[in-house]
């Protein structure tokens, strides 16, 4: 009898636990989501409206897409560009969250398959998945006299934040795995595998 209850509850407790973790995931995402505008817009209106951040940059995203697809509006956002790119510091920060963007995100519309990656890191015997992002830095391959390949890896349960390693190209090997494949590896913690 007692073995029964265990395994019932063991069996309501494993279906509850993917719903609990996604739960909790999407509450820490809109939180930090809604907390990007919703503290202007307290500020402005002097109370907290719970979700208008994600409003508007759900309403915000719709609209660049929308523009993005007319020649104005490409004109528009490459003039943006422009200017975000000449400018000290912001043209750093924006350079690299649009290359990881790219990566993580773009895949599929540049048709590049052979951005997933593992790599042995951090000792040899213990892998990590990633995401070759580029060619390594010029000056280490002069002075190694070798390729090297950036890869991004990506933290578990949020693989928008991570870091770079820079590996030697011949110690990189690249999976037969899309980019979907690895983020839900990723945030799964291993659970879910191709």
């Amino acid at each position: 009898m007692l073995k029964k209850l265990s395994k019932v509850f063991f069996t309501g407790f494993f279906i509850l636990l993917p719903i609990i973790i996604t739960i909790w995931v999407l509450g820490i995402l809109f939180t930090f989501v809604d907390g990007i505008l919703g503290s202007y817009i307290k500020d402005w209106t002097g109370h907290s409206i719970p979700g208008i951040g994600i409003a508007i940059i759900l309403v915000t995203s719709f609209l660049l897409g929308l523009i993005s697809n007319y020649l104005l509006g490409k004109e528009f956002i490459h003039f943006s560009e422009e200017i975000l790119n000449k400018l000290p510091i912001v043209n750093t920060i924006y350079a690299s969250a649009k290359k990881v963007n790219e990566v993580l995100f773009l895949q599929k519309q540049r048709g590049n398959g052979k951005r997933v990656c593992i790599v042995e890191y951090p000792r040899k015997g213990i892998w990590s998945i990633g995401f070759a992002t580029g060619p390594g830095p010029t000056e280490l391959k002069k002075k190694k006299k070798k390729n090297f390949t950036n890869v991004f890896i990506p933290n578990t349960p949020a693989p928008a934040t991570g870091f770079t390693i820079v590996v030697p190209t011949r110690e990189v090997f690249y999976l037969n795995m899309t980019v979907e494949e690895a983020l839900q590896l990723i945030v799964s913690g291993g659970a879910i595998s191709k």
